[in-house]
């Protein structure tokens, strides 16, 4: 079975972990990526917003006979599901949430109130500073549809507070949640069934990605996150993020209907994704590994490096 990935940038784990029971294709709109020496096959491929991006895909698909197609790219999710027809039409499956799920994720704001429309506990938020009503103590301004943690700005005062805001295009601002951060993954089957979930405690965070974790079999967390991914109606990987403030409440700010970062410390730690994945595109339903996970186990990363030597240097 072939699974094609989008944006492979450097995302090796994860395609290592793949790799184990698929061929792997990749593209990237980029030559200069590191995961392109790890998949069986790469393609270099237009910017997800040019005209020739999906007919790109396609070709690829049809060349390569593809299964199952993969984006890991939030921007593209939109394009990709408008044409998930034209690509179920050369047998590939789409791993990927359906709009109305990628239109909540992607944008912060409607994260925000779907949160609030099913009761869910989330910190208040707002479009600007003049919603709130005598602003104190610490707030989060982020771009309503960053990802990856860029463009998050933490506001200690009132003077961070207007410069981040109006620094940050299209800003959501959040108020700030003192406690332990956790990101959850979670794997959908069809209806939104959850079959896994293993929330990972954040020890440490290096630009934008988690360089320290440990899963926690945290019921509460796993409870509450299973009724989300139900009440979203999500499919294939999603990944949630939550803290835990200094009274055991749960605060939930995001949903990523995408792999994380940190996926492959669930992998590792025991949950099978190529299991999941070939009964998904099998058409079975997907057995349950839920509470199938090694609790407290830790993954501590670290970079590693590709060398090449220049073949064009010198030329012109």
């Amino acid at each position: 079975m072939k699974i094609l990935l989008t944006a492979i940038g450097k995302r090796i784990q994860l395609i290592s972990y793949l790799k184990k029971e698929f061929t792997i294709i990749g593209t990237d709109c980029s030559d200069l990526n590191p995961a392109r020496y790890f998949v069986d096959q790469f393609y270099k491929v237009p910017a997800y917003h040019d005209e020739n991006y999906i007919p790109s895909l396609l070709a690829i698909c049809q060349k390569e006979a593809v299964d199952i197609l993969i984006p890991l790219f939030e921007k593209e999710y939109p394009i990709l599901d408008k044409h998930r027809k034209e690509f179920e039409k050369t047998g590939v499956s789409l791993l990927l949430s359906d709009t109305s799920v990628i239109n909540i994720c992607n944008d912060k704001y409607r994260t925000y109130e779907f949160f609030k429309s099913h009761k869910i506990l989330t910190p208040e938020s707002y479009f600007s500073i003049v919603e709130i009503e005598n602003p104190k103590g610490k707030y989060i301004v982020k771009p309503r549809d960053g990802m990856g943690s860029q463009g998050v700005f933490i506001a200690k005062n009132n003077k961070e507070l207007e410069f981040f805001s109006s620094y940050v295009p299209s800003p959501i601002i959040q108020e700030f949640i003192e406690g332990k951060e956790y990101t959850i993954d979670v794997f959908c089957d069809r209806g939104g069934r959850v079959v896994s979930c293993v929330p990972r405690e954040r020890l440490q965070v290096r630009t934008g990605e988690v360089s320290k974790a440990i899963t926690r079999n945290h019921k509460k967390i796993i409870r509450q996150a299973v009724d989300i991914c139900e009440k979203l109606g999500g499919l294939g990987p999603l990944t949630l993020q939550c803290i835990e403030d200094l009274k055991g409440d749960l605060y939930w700010i995001e949903i990523n209907p995408r792999f994380g970062g940190g996926v492959p410390l669930s992998m590792e730690a025991g949950i099978d994704y190529g299991k999941m994945i070939r009964e998904w595109k099998e058409g079975k339903a997907v057995s349950s590994q839920i509470n199938c996970f090694m609790a407290d186990f830790l993954m501590l990363r670290y970079d590693e490096a590709v060398f090449l030597a220049d073949n064009n240097q010198g030329k012109k």
